[in-house]
């Protein structure tokens, strides 16, 4: 009697080389979007502790905004920052906004992203 071939065991090459390029392009990726939601959630951290400090210790114009601003940005190492926001002062109501742009490049395109966030305090 002829026995039968042994089934397969494990992957095959080509099977393997497609997850190791699949894995390896979302860690590309992944290196590059991983620090824009870090930037980005440190940012809402920023305006959320304005926010509850102006509870305790409110803001009365927009230079102390600025100033409060400036600083908790140099606390969490965040200079580069300095130039993506405005503070605006109108008829009592203070606006702080974040306006910025990064990329994504994904290897076949750059994809450009702009994260906006704005918060007003009364």
């Amino acid at each position: 009697m002829r026995s039968l071939p042994a089934k397969q065991k494990g992957a095959s090459a080509i099977v393997t080389i497609i997850l190791l390029a699949v894995l390896g392009f979302a860690v590309y990726v992944g290196i590059q979007y991983v620090p824009q939601v870090i930037e980005s959630k440190s940012i809402d951290s920023i305006l959320k502790t304005i926010q509850d400090e102006q509870k305790t210790d409110p803001i009365r114009s927009a230079a102390d905004a600025r100033t409060k601003l400036v600083k908790l940005l140099q606390i969490n190492e965040m200079g580069d920052m300095m130039d993506s926001f405005t503070v605006t002062e109108r008829g009592g109501v203070i606006t702080i906004a974040f306006k910025y742009d990064r990329q994504l490049n994904l290897g076949y395109k750059i994809h450009p992203m702009r994260y906006e966030k704005s918060m007003t305090l009364r």
